[in-house]
């Protein structure tokens, strides 16, 4: 029996992470899943022990796998099973588990249209979809770009490419801005900076799936400027037509509800004219 309580008090040094999982199936329908993961560096460390089971944080037995960093479970059947790693010390005491990482097996050997309808595993091909209110918002020598991620539940991340000239028309056209993640519906936004004002930079948004599937139709654009430098120069242009000068300061709003902190100064555009 593991002693839960004592195993609270282990370092955190001793959780490790699975790095990946590699599974096959036979004919007879048994399934083998290889299981690596970085070495623990504790001086003391004795070993490691592979829980898993058919529910998500509910584990067999431990398998104690001694000193080593890869081990394959074997004989298992369809179906999904759910493995987590911990290791221990020389003293028995035994750290916290690792994350849990699952894996489904699927009969691949049943003829073409006899596969039973709970075991086939169709490919998915369908994007995700675009993001929402998807806009840039022009500073200073900088554009801030907001948007909301899809709702699709398989949403795994937003990949934006950005041109001067034109919008990127595929996912390898224009220069990479980055790839960002978080989760379905939540809202995003990135800032980039050093860019040069007066120039119109244009913005395409692809977000993709847990299978790659990717989708690139969200566009958006900008000018970055310099507000001083236009209130200087309408000034300066307003002075020398001669004296009675007035000023007005005026602000609209670019982006659309919710618009919260801290990028709230951002949902404005403000202009500073003289006449």
């Amino acid at each position: 029996m593991r002693n839960r309580s004592k195993r609270q008090n282990i370092p955190r040094a001793l959780c490790l992470v699975l790095l990946f999982l590699f599974c096959k199936t036979s004919p007879a329908f048994a399934g083998d899943a290889i299981l690596s993961w970085t070495p623990n560096t504790d001086s003391d460390l004795a070993g490691y022990k592979v829980y898993y089971g058919t529910v998500s944080r509910r584990y067999g037995a431990p398998i104690t796998v001694g000193n080593q960093t890869a081990y394959t479970v074997t004989g298992l059947g369809l179906g999904t099973y759910y493995f987590v790693l911990s290791a221990y010390d020389a003293a028995g005491n035994e750290s916290a588990f690792s994350n849990e990482i699952s894996k489904t097996f699927f009969d691949t050997s049943a003829p073409s249209g006899n596969t039973p309808q709970e075991d086939a595993q169709p490919s998915d091909t369908t994007p995700p979809a675009d993001v929402q209110h998807f806009s840039a918002v022009p500073g200073d020598r900088e554009i801030t770009l907001q948007w909301i991620n899809p709702p699709d539940v398989d949403f795994a991340g937003v990949l934006i490419r950005y041109r001067t000239d034109r919008y990127p028309s595929d996912l390898n056209d224009g220069e990479l801005l980055g790839e960002f993640t978080g989760e379905p519906n939540q809202s995003m936004s990135v800032t980039q900076s050093s860019l040069e004002n007066g120039v119109t930079y244009y913005y395409a948004a692809a977000s993709y799936d847990l299978h790659e599937n990717r989708q690139s139709t969200a566009h958006a654009s900008a000018s970055p400027f310099s507000l001083i430098s236009q209130i200087d120069d309408e000034q300066n242009q307003a002075a020398a037509g001669g004296e009675g000068v007035q000023c007005a300061f005026r602000s609209r709003k670019i982006f659309p509800a919710p618009c919260k902190p801290p990028k709230y100064s951002s949902c404005w555009a403000f202009s500073f004219s003289c006449f």
